[in-house]
């Protein structure tokens, strides 16, 4: 994934960029199996939405005998070939297994990015070069988190125990400081010559946060990321309409999800590079349109 990203960066000179191109070829590359896990959704929904009337009344007629419902059912559903799963649905679960592993490639770009940097703080050309590569629209350098200020120095956050914790690995800056550099470097060095590496590394970033001070970004990723897998969810057809108590289990647990993972990935936003959260909303955008 490295190799292509280089590759392509050859031509936008941007790593922004090249994540929204590579994001947007590799959705299309994906697309006919995307369409045909809709089409298998859409199919399955209309097979149990006729199926679903007889599944009541036999759910009432034997209410006393589980044993017996859940095997009637199973009978049903075999008649009108209806399955356990949509057909094609091995494609959705697709997306997470490879948003880990963009997860990788970008915290390990970062640490050789970061590393670069580092390496060449003397050199203004260079470092001039560098953010011009490694900017996108108001993001000044793309592996460090879009945001305005860490939401761990919020007094009200930061009084709530569980929170505070969350909310401490939040960061800000431009350049990495602290433990965050060791997080670079994890990436693509073996952990017992980081603390040295950290040592040389540090006054180098000390000197670059002196060029390059304030925050980097306004929160505006982060934010996207939410939306976008908020919405995501909200498209998303429901697979197998039921009734009574299964049908309240299934829109609890439906509200849940359209909740969490929203928030789940505003987190993961605000606590990894810009890069991630660039992919994301690109893939999510892709998703939709």
């Amino acid at each position: 994934m490295m190799d292509i990203f280089n590759f392509i960066n050859q031509f936008t000179g941007n790593y922004g960029w090249t994540i929204v191109i590579f994001t947007i070829l590799f959705r299309l590359v994906l697309s006919p199996l995307d369409v045909r896990s809709r089409i298998g959704q859409r199919e399955y929904t209309a097979k149990m939405a006729m199926i679903q009337p007889e599944i009541d009344l036999m759910t009432k007629a034997y209410k006393d005998s589980p044993e017996k419902i859940s095997a009637k059912t199973m009978e049903i559903r075999k008649k009108a070939g209806v399955g356990l799963l949509p057909k094609g649905c091995g494609t959705m679960l697709l997306t997470y297994p490879i948003l880990i592993a963009f997860f990788a490639v970008f915290r390990n770009m970062a640490g050789i990015q970061m590393t670069n940097l580092a390496n060449n703080s003397d050199n203004l050309q260079y470092i001039t070069n560098w953010f011009s590569h490694n900017n996108f629209l108001w993001i000044k350098n793309i592996w460090m988190p879009d945001a305005a200020f860490s939401l761990g120095n919020i007094p009200v956050l930061r009084a709530v125990p569980l929170l505070s914790g969350i909310l401490k690995s939040t960061i800000s800056d431009i350049i990495p400081q602290g433990a965050y550099i060791k997080s670079f470097l994890s990436a693509v060095n073996k952990t017992d010559v980081i603390d040295p590496i950290v040592s040389l590394l540090t006054p180098a970033f000390d000197s670059l946060k002196a060029l390059y001070p304030g925050s980097n970004g306004f929160f505006i990723l982060p934010i996207l990321a939410g939306a976008s897998q908020y919405l995501s969810f909200k498209i998303m057809p429901t697979t197998q309409p039921q009734a009574g108590a299964q049908a309240a289990q299934a829109a609890k647990t439906t509200k849940y999800m359209q909740i969490f993972f929203p928030i789940l990935f505003i987190y993961f936003c605000l606590t990894s590079s810009s890069a991630l959260a660039i992919y994301w909303i690109t893939s999510n955008l892709c998703m939709l349109i």
